[in-house]
């Protein structure tokens, strides 16, 4: 929940003051109004919504309508809300992260914390929802349901006084579909701002980077994808269970109430299958944490087949490798199918806990020669129908969890990574464009890691197809071990040795040689993408590269020219 203008990344003002409560959730508060009959008309009726609209998503009804009648295009759905758009929300997370940094330094920065800070107003407001529909769902069975049975069991009956029954019982069942579909609205829109957030901040230091030699391609891939929902889901789901202790302390005062002590062996069954869920959904998260390695290694491993498909083809390779990425692809579904199997089993545990907590109180009870009437145990049973929905939602929030956590510490990896600074310098003459002077260049950033000798023999054709892309197919690598040969003591080994090169303005050079000779390292030095050990690299003005390979993003040929630059009908 935010406010409007420059208070949507900071709680001061621009003149650095402490703003006022209503100044920044003013309209957030406007969306507790339950009716605002003017919201359709407005740009984005998601923002001027009243609560009912809110929570029931009637103000997509409009567009529904208009679908339905035709088609809908980018030009007749309304604008996104700037409140959930990337510009907004990854600037106030970029804030939020580099205090906790200032504050705790880059290793022991807490992304987490910085996630709760981020939507902990947000998350709040769903507890309350939460409560509010729990005490909703509780006075129904406890209260009414009771009543109305022994309503029709006494001898004199008025009938305005079951209907009134009947009445607040629908009422206590409408307000707790109300306010738990209030909770889903908001944890819905809060998991979108997370994610959009979170993925827009990594997207920018990644692209801030000269070259990737700490993270694989799989990696950045996954980060944006399946971390990113992994954040969506942890956002949605975590906070729906935040309710089970009261849950559980309200069904065991009312059932010990209605029961007497019969009642501790339902609460006990439940009581003992929540540790067993929580169990199931750890082991979930540990199949599903190997299938996402497994995802990682599959990627880089089909970046380089598309990469390198001409050599592959040259060598007649293709064997190989269909039977290496066919392997890989098979473990990953095993894992998969695995995760699936326990989360399927864990989800069925809650109407099985639920069964058997009744079941068990209930045979309990009469085994003791205690009375039992109708109107209790219908009580009762709704009493732990109710606690079972909440109890449901305990497997799939463990699980998101786990994958959250896993996930922030994926993407930690890459914010509290840092740029090395650029090696090029401005030369002296007037007259140089380009100029090294005795450079030795590497692609690693610094010492590298002590080889095993057990590895190299066994990676030798790997090796080689990685410098060879390298080389013929693009200008930096992916990963630390795609970064070219090492020594035999783990040290860097340069990849250009003592290149002197000056181009003057007004020549055209061309530069040949075989296929791993260093054609494309000499242009990555160029550009800033490689580490210069010793030498001097100099370039004057800016440069433009043309890659061997054309990257074309999904859109039309102008926006593949235009690149998000403003269509100038002169030129």
């Amino acid at each position: 929940m935010v406010g409007e203008g420059p208070y949507l990344i900071s709680d001061l003002d621009r003149r650095g003051q402490r703003r006022s409560f209503a100044e920044r959730y003013d309209p957030s508060l406007r969306t507790m109004i339950p009716v605002r009959p003017y919201a359709r008309l407005a740009p984005n009726p998601m923002d001027d919504a009243g609560l009912l609209s809110f929570a029931t998503f009637s103000w997509l009804t409009p567009v529904m309508v208009r679908g339905y009648k035709r088609t809908l295009t980018v030009d007749t759905l309304p604008p996104l809300s700037k409140y959930d758009s990337s510009d907004i929300n990854a600037k106030r997370f970029r804030i939020l992260w580099d205090e906790e940094v200032q504050r705790e330094g880059p290793e022991r920065a807490s992304l987490g914390r910085v996630v709760w800070k981020f939507q902990r107003t947000r998350v709040l407001m769903d507890i309350v929802a939460n409560i509010l529909c729990i005490v909703m769902a509780a006075v129904g069975p406890t209260v009414l349901i009771h009543q109305i049975l022994q309503h029709t069991q006494s001898t004199a009956k008025n009938v305005w006084v079951g209907i009134g029954l009947c009445v607040a019982l629908f009422a206590t069942e409408f307000t707790k579909v109300l306010f738990w579909a209030l909770a889903w609205a908001i944890n819905y829109r809060t998991a979108i701002r997370l994610k959009v957030a979170v993925s827009t901040l990594v997207f920018e230091h990644l692209v801030s980077f000269k070259m990737l030699t700490h993270i694989s391609v799989g990696e950045v891939l996954n980060t944006l994808s399946s971390d990113s929902y992994s954040l969506f889901e942890a956002a949605l789901f975590c906070p729906l269970p935040a309710t089970i202790p009261i849950l559980m302390v309200v069904c065991a005062a009312y059932s010990f109430f209605a029961l007497g002590p019969t009642a501790l062996i339902g609460i006990a069954v439940y009581v003992t299958f929540i540790p067993i869920q929580m169990f199931m959904a750890k082991l979930n998260t540990a199949f599903r944490r190997s299938a996402i390695s497994m995802t990682d290694k599959r990627v880089q491993t089909m970046n380089e087949f598309v990469t390198c498909i001409k050599l592959i083809k040259m060598y007649a390779w293709e064997k190989a490798f269909t039977k290496t990425i066919r392997d890989i692809r098979k473990r990953e579904r095993k894992l998969l199918g695995r995760a699936g199997l326990v989360q399927s089993g864990n989800s069925a545990l809650a109407p099985i806990a639920s069964t058997m907590a009744i079941v068990l109180t209930f045979t309990g009870h009469i085994l003791l020669r205690r009375r039992l009437t109708a109107a209790v145990a219908f009580s009762v049973i709704a009493m732990f129908n109710v606690m079972k929905f909440s109890i449901a939602i305990l497997p799939f929030s463990i699980k998101a969890a786990a994958e959250a956590s896993v996930s922030l510490r994926r993407m930690k990896k890459i914010l509290v990574a840092k740029s090395l600074p650029s090696y090029i310098t401005q030369p002296e003459g007037p007259d140089t464009v380009l100029l090294l002077a005795n450079a030795t260049l590497t692609w690693e950033q610094g010492a590298g890691r002590k080889s095993d000798p057990k590895k190299v023999e066994t990676q030798g054709k790997k090796r080689f197809l990685k410098s060879q892309r390298l080389e013929a197919y693009s200008l930096s690598p992916s990963a630390p071990d795609v970064a070219g040969p090492e020594g035999q003591d783990g040290s860097c080994k340069a990849v250009l040795h003592s290149i002197s090169l000056a181009v003057r303005k007004g020549k055209v050079l061309g530069i040949c040689g075989n296929v791993g000779s260093g054609k494309s390292s000499l242009i990555a030095a160029l550009l800033g993408q490689m580490q210069l050990q010793h030498g001097v690299v100099a370039v004057s003005g800016t440069l433009a590269y043309v890659s061997q390979q054309a990257w074309i993003f999904h859109g039309s040929v102008r926006e593949n020219i235009l690149f998000g630059a403003k269509y100038n009908h002169q030129r």
